[in-house]
């Protein structure tokens, strides 16, 4: 069985990307609308791929406005 110490975080809170990235929460919660975010919604708790955040910005990187928004 493993123990907690064995098990690999790949979700990550609104809360712990917006840190990573250096941004604002209001500013986290409207990237999470962003077509191919890594993100994914469980009715209101969103769970966002950790391991292809940083592929995502660095897709996105230089890229200003222009976002196509999901509902």
């Amino acid at each position: 069985m493993n123990s907690e110490a064995e098990i690999i975080k790949f979700g990550i809170t609104v809360d712990e990307a917006r840190k990573r990235l250096g941004i604002g929460r209001n500013l986290m919660l409207k990237l999470v609308k962003v077509e191919g975010f890594p993100a994914i919604r469980f009715k209101r708790k969103i769970i966002i791929n950790g391991n292809k955040l940083q592929e995502w910005f660095d897709n996105n990187y230089g890229q200003y406005g222009g976002y196509k928004y999901t509902k």
